[in-house]
């Protein structure tokens, strides 16, 4: 790779203070957290925990929930969508270590985007089930902070996970997750998802 098709993907040290200084997603799941009444601990300034660990009562019994959220904020450049051999409109691109930190909250724990370029229906929720079973693609990509480094992404097909157009019916989604959907997923012995280009053969 040459130094200048590199300097293209990388992520520069004023692109980490923008995203800091705009916590608007970051406001409105607070705002839904406070209207449910649920108990939740806000770790978004936190490099090493989910975003939001959320304390609520399922059939009686106290348990933490773990939400991870991610911003699309606009379109990715073509090599993006090159390499996850996708539509640039289905695609969205997480961090690798964002989606590890789920997994000690697992399998309580969801990963939620807000996409700025699908105005009908921008919020897509995974459940850290859903991340496990999904087809994906991973990359990685050099960033600068005091060292050059690597980052790892995974290139993820939002047709995947689950869509709304309003961020309470995420809300209202998960709790029902919560409560009876999420030990369906558990449980259930056949294949978790119907994906978008893959191939399920029988033996």
């Amino acid at each position: 790779m040459t130094g200048k098709r590199r300097s293209l993907y990388e992520r520069r040290a004023s692109y980490w203070a923008e995203d800091l200084e705009d916590r608007t997603f970051e406001m409105a799941v607070r705002e839904q957290l406070d209207l449910l009444g649920w108990d939740y601990e806000d770790h978004t300034k936190a490099l090493h925990r989910p975003d939001f660990l959320i304390h609520t009562r399922v059939r009686g019994e106290v348990v933490r929930v773990a939400l991870e959220v991610k911003e699309k904020r606009q379109r990715y450049r073509p090599r993006w969508a090159e390499l996850a051999g996708i539509d640039e409109r289905h695609l969205l691109v997480q961090d690798e270590v964002s989606a590890r930190l789920l997994l000690a909250y697992a399998p309580r724990a969801f990963l939620l985007f807000w996409d700025h370029t699908d105005p009908e229906e921008p919020y897509v929720l995974y459940s850290i089930i859903d991340l496990f079973c999904i087809p994906r693609r991973r990359v990685r990509r050099p960033i600068r902070r005091q060292e050059a480094r690597f980052k790892a992404k995974w290139l993820l097909d939002r047709r995947h996970g689950r869509s709304f157009a309003r961020l309470r019916d995420v809300f209202a989604h998960l709790k029902n997750a919560l409560a009876r959907d999420l030990d369906d997923d558990l449980r259930r012995i056949d294949i978790h998802g119907d994906f978008v280009g893959e191939t399920v053969e029988t033996l």
